[in-house]
Order: structure tokens, then sequence, then C-alpha cells
């Protein structure tokens, strides 16, 4: 995915792949969030804010960042 979202956006995007079991869940407490609530790894992040559970769904992270750079998110 990292790829793929990298030739669209270039620079206008950043795409970091967290793994939080190496790097300590208490960096992103927003994942722990997620994780209490019963939502399965992986978690996409979007401006910091969970958007997809359980599974990378490349066409909706698309068209999220497509919806969030022209200011037409919902």
């Amino acid at each position: 995915m990292i790829d793929e979202l990298k030739k669209i956006y270039g620079d206008k995007v950043e795409v970091k792949y967290v793994d939080v079991d190496q790097v300590g869940i208490d960096k992103y407490p927003v994942m722990n969030q997620v994780l209490q609530m019963g939502y399965p790894y992986p978690v996409t992040l979007i401006n910091g804010q969970p958007k997809f559970a359980g599974g990378i769904m490349v066409n909706e992270v698309k068209e999220l960042i497509d919806e969030t750079l022209n200011g037409t998110s919902n």
C-alpha cells in the first residue's frame, strides 16, 4: 500500500507502518483506545483518526485521502 499511495500522491501524503508491539502502544494512545474497544489489527489511521480495522482497504483509503485533500471529507 505504501508504494501505491506514494506513486499516486507523492509527497502530498505521509504513509507510515508502525508495529505498536515493537515500539510500544503507549506511544500511540489512539491505538490503545481502538484496541480496547475490540477492533483488530491492522488499524488504518488517516490524519490521526482511526478509519479501518481488521484489514487494509486500499481503495477506501484512497477515497478518504482524496476527500481529505479536496476538503470534502464527510
